[in-house]
């Protein structure tokens, strides 16, 4: 039997019992135990359970819509999902492909129909299990912004590993000061990040990825790899309160993955929580002309029918519409706001006409409503031959019913038959 050995460690896990590699040791030591053929293996590393978009079970899917498996192997259910209804719905879907389920520490598997039950109860137990996990780290990581323990400082400063402390990042620190030196002095954010691109200063992903290990915003870099500084990265340094040295924590709440933004009445304060970079004055200096630069609502705005609707394939910002005037006329076209924002280093120079748009959303509707005509016209046909069909399966219907009533009172006569005729002990 071909198999494919998936494991996944979340956040929750005991690192120990449940590591990546101890979970697969188990699931290769079962599948030679039972001389299956291993075909492939993915995992999926800090990932919960209640969330299927994982990249490991992307790789097995990708396996099962190829029929290369005939079975997946995992150390035990709640690896394979925590969320009682999307594990139920993939396991479902992996039967529609001929594909089991195989828990190399419960002895369940998904094709014998004495495990549906146990298949069951263990689904509402690992759900029960993440939810409350889930809430116990939200009580506790709530109770860590109240008393203002930092989990991760902003940029500009790091946290001392032996000590836990606070501290200035040298040369982040200084990063901060400058952009708040150059947009005082009259320079925009796009200017800012040119400067600062062209000084070779790190990026606040640069530094997360250098002090995780791994890369943490991918939408940071250019297209060849690089990272950049851009409008927006310059935009949150400027707007950042911390640099002034307080802490403001619980601006939102998230439930079931629906981030909810809280009322300033609601956030938890802390001043002089951090070493300050800037001074308050400048801090409010900057954010007087962040409010003076502040461009006017879209209600006073022209809007335009394709503004938010088109998204750039290469960098993922969307189109921001653009009036240009060509032979004296007007016209608009639509600019990936990457490239407009940060320059060609970070994107190519897309752009579409609206008049082209226009034209494709046409053509489109044209092709529509041809085939929405061709399937009216076939409904019509279909529901004119179910109208000749109904009399005869109506009268075929009632016939079966009829000879179903029929055969029940036969089954119970011969059964009175045998009663009667003493063929039943009553033992």
């Amino acid at each position: 039997m071909r198999v494919w050995l998936y494991a996944r460690l979340s956040n929750d896990d005991d690192q120990k019992m449940n590591s990546l590699l101890n979970q697969q040791e188990i699931c290769h030591g079962f599948a030679e135990q039972h001389g299956y053929t291993i075909v492939g293996q993915s995992s999926d590393d800090n990932v919960s359970g209640m969330k299927f978009n994982r990249r490991g079970l992307d790789e097995l899917t990708a396996a099962v819509d190829a029929d290369k498996i005939d079975a997946v192997i995992v150390k035990d259910l709640s690896r394979l999902g925590r969320h009682k209804t999307q594990t139920a719905l993939f396991i479902d879907y992996l039967r529609e492909h001929q594909v089991r389920v195989i828990s190399a520490t419960e002895g369940i598997d998904t094709f014998r129909d004495e495990d549906d039950l146990i298949i069951g109860v263990r689904g509402l137990m690992n759900d029960y299990y993440a939810r409350d996990i889930s809430k116990k780290i939200r009580a506790g990581y709530r109770q860590k912004q109240r008393e203002g323990i930092v989990i991760t400082p902003p940029f500009g400063y790091r946290k001392d590993r032996n000590t836990n402390t606070i501290e200035l990042h040298p040369e982040a620190s200084e990063t901060v000061r400058m952009v708040y030196s150059l947009y005082l002095q009259g320079h925009g954010q796009k200017e800012i990040a040119r400067r600062l691109n062209a000084l070779g200063r790190k990026t606040p992903a640069q530094l997360r990825a250098e002090q995780c290990g791994r890369e943490v915003c991918a939408a940071s870099k250019t297209k060849d790899g690089r990272y950049v500084w851009t409008y927006a990265s310059v935009k949150n340094i400027l707007v950042e309160e911390a640099y002034t040295g307080v802490l403001i924590n619980h601006r939102s709440e998230t439930n079931s993955g629906k981030a909810k933004r809280l009322e300033q009445a609601e956030w938890y304060r802390h001043e002089n929580f951090f070493p300050a970079i800037i001074e308050r004055d400048t801090w409010e200096k900057a954010q007087q002309k962040l409010k003076a630069q502040a461009r006017p609502a879209n209600g006073n705005k022209a809007k335009h029918r394709y503004a938010g609707l088109i998204l750039c394939k290469e960098c993922g910002n969307p189109f921001v519409p653009m009036i240009r005037y060509w032979n004296g006329k007007q016209r608009v076209e639509y600019v990936c706001k990457g490239y407009h924002r940060n320059g060609k280093s970070y994107c190519s120079s897309h752009r579409i006409h609206e008049e082209v748009l226009d034209a494709a959303v046409q053509e489109f509707a044209q092709t529509m409503r041809v085939w929405m005509a061709e399937g009216q016209k076939e409904l019509k046909q279909k529901q004119k031959m179910w109208a000749l069909r109904k009399p005869i399966l109506d009268t075929h219907i009632s016939s079966l019913q009829k000879r179903i009533q029929e055969l029940e009172q036969q089954v119970d006569e011969i059964i009175i038959e045998k009663i009667n005729s003493n063929h039943y002990s009553g033992r």
